[in-house]
């Protein structure tokens, strides 16, 4: 096996276990709530602290890789990760477990920050799209198979074990992380990490994070909502002062202005914004409308990463040899008319028909995934590639925590009014006042997943690998690769390479000793 997939697999397997790991512990929170004999508004902390740290630190962690060696902060991550993962089964508490959740989200911020960053290193640039495209499809073996090896393992086991029969996967996974990836040995060059800037952006993220998560239960103008937004919002205004001044950025905010990096963020954070939508709502309809139980409620909802399994690596492959703009804008256009078509379910609407229409989103996504992934980590240059791949994990997690706040408030505030009652919870409503607001909120969900239909459209692009066989990539047209220059600066061989493609030349990837393959 060459080089190349065998970084590839250790990733991959790394990514997979991150991405199971958010489910599997949220298919434990009623036993989790009933063991601690707390409610479950406490248990779930322990997701909620995960998702505050894991969105708060990436960013951070995605240039550490960058100044100090993304192999060294990847399997750091792992250590973190399987250390946490092995003392939360001796959780004696819900405080206790809350508090190795958030130590095990430490670690895979750091593994998640670097993983695309390693795989895009490793493959030369017109195979790109076909690795990120494999990625999507661990991810979504990660989401399909979280749920059900949790519901197995809380069957026959208990709860600890969720936790215990993942160590040894933990470590195979950096010990292979540590065999196969090769990374020279990094020279920052007198750059430090900016620790100022670095915790603004994590109050920033983190606060309102935590204020559109809790806003249903707290109250959307409660003091601690309010509070929370207003410290977002002082942390956001320091965070850009701190960037426009300091010699090594979190962020280089010259990157938003490359076309190609900006309207792809933008696409990737309101896709994820609108397609969240399906994962919150599914459940209300399926069980409180249609009547199934939890598990075929489980097997539905399957739909779309099982899609993402089958199709996504093949996306990836057509991503390296077609234009992403029309790709991505025909993946976001399928998400857009997926989610209007679950607008239309109604009290009596056949298994068929729902799986139908969450497989239109499941096409959909795996179509637009690979190719935007490959075109944002291809428009920045080579020293920034894990504040990139950082910045799709970040747009994921915001459009995942917006879309679930915009869809609860429409859905809450629809039914209530249809059944005319308020402060109720949805699953306390009418049936024919749930479907109502449903439907309203998915309505909302497809025209928010219009714009980034928009969006793709219109930030151009050729190829998101636009490689030439043999070499690492092709030359780039005059200002997009002047953008990149400016945005990542000429601090070493690779930037100096994109500087070289300025003037029409090939990249020369393939005789930089530190890209072997």
């Amino acid at each position: 096996m060459e080089l190349k997939w065998r970084v590839l697999l250790a990733v991959g397997f790394g990514t997979y276990m991150a991405t199971m790991d958010f489910n599997i512990v949220n298919v434990a929170m009623p036993t989790l709530s009933k063991e601690f004999d707390r409610s479950p508004d406490t248990v779930l902390w322990a997701t909620l602290a995960s998702n505050l740290v894991v969105t708060g630190l990436t960013l951070t962690a995605g240039r550490a890789g960058d100044l100090y060696g993304r192999k060294r902060l990847y399997v750091l991550g792992w250590v973190i990760f399987t250390t946490g993962m092995a003392t939360a089964g001796f959780a004696q508490n819900i405080e206790q477990l809350i508090a190795f959740r958030f130590f095990q989200a430490i670690g895979v911020a750091l593994a998640i920050a670097n993983g695309n960053a390693i795989v895009t290193d490793a493959f030369p640039d017109n195979e790109r799209g076909r690795a990120l495209g494999t990625m999507g499809a661990i991810v979504g073996a990660g989401l399909m198979s979280g749920p059900i090896f949790g519901g197995f393992i809380l069957n026959g086991l208990s709860w600890h074990w969720i936790f215990w029969l993942r160590v040894p996967i933990g470590v195979t996974a950096m010990a292979a992380a540590f065999i196969f990836i090769h990374e020279p040995k990094k020279d920052p060059s007198g750059q430090k990490l900016d620790i100022p800037g670095a915790i603004a952006l994590f109050f920033a993220l983190s606060g309102a994070l935590l204020a559109v998560n809790r806003g249903d239960s707290w109250g959307w103008t409660s003091p601690v909502i309010l509070g929370l937004f207003a410290l977002s919002a002082v942390a956001i205004v320091a965070f850009l002062r701190i960037e426009t001044r300091t010699a090594s950025p979190i962020v280089s905010l010259p990157l938003f202005k490359i076309r190609t990096f900006s309207a792809s963020v933008v696409a990737l954070v309101l896709n994820f914004l609108g397609q969240s939508a399906s994962i919150f709502l599914m459940p209300f309809y399926l069980v409180e409308i249609q009547g199934y139980s939890t598990a075929k409620t489980g097997l539905i909802i399957s739909t779309v990463p099982l899609l993402m399994l089958l199709l996504s690596s093949a996306s990836g492959y057509a991503s390296d040899r077609w234009n992403f703009r029309y790709q991505t804008t025909i993946g976001t256009g399928l998400v857009m008319l997926g989610l209007l078509s679950l607008a239309t379910l109604e009290m009596d609407t056949p298994v068929t028909g729902v799986v139908a229409r969450l497989a239109i989103i499941g096409v959909g996504t795996s179509i637009f995934m690979a190719p935007n992934t490959s075109a944002i980590m291809g428009s920045v240059s080579r020293s920034m590639l894990g504040t990139a791949s950082a910045a799709t994990a970040t747009s994921r997690n915001i459009g995942n925590a917006a879309g679930l706040a915009m869809s609860g408030a429409i859905l809450v505030g629809v039914g209530s009014a249809a059944a005319g009652v308020g402060g109720v919870d949805a699953a306390d409503l009418p049936a024919d006042a749930l479907l109502e607001g449903i439907q309203w909120s998915f309505l909302a969900a497809g025209g928010v997943t219009g714009l980034a239909v928009i969006s793709t459209f219109f930030r151009g692009g050729e190829r998101a690998s636009a490689g030439q066989p043999g070499t690492a990539a092709g030359p780039l047209p005059a200002p997009e690769a002047a953008e990149r220059v400016v945005a990542g600066g000429a601090h070493n061989e690779a930037d100096q390479t994109i500087t070289t493609r300025l003037k029409g030349q090939h990249s020369t990837r393939s005789r930089d000793p530190r890209f072997p393959l």
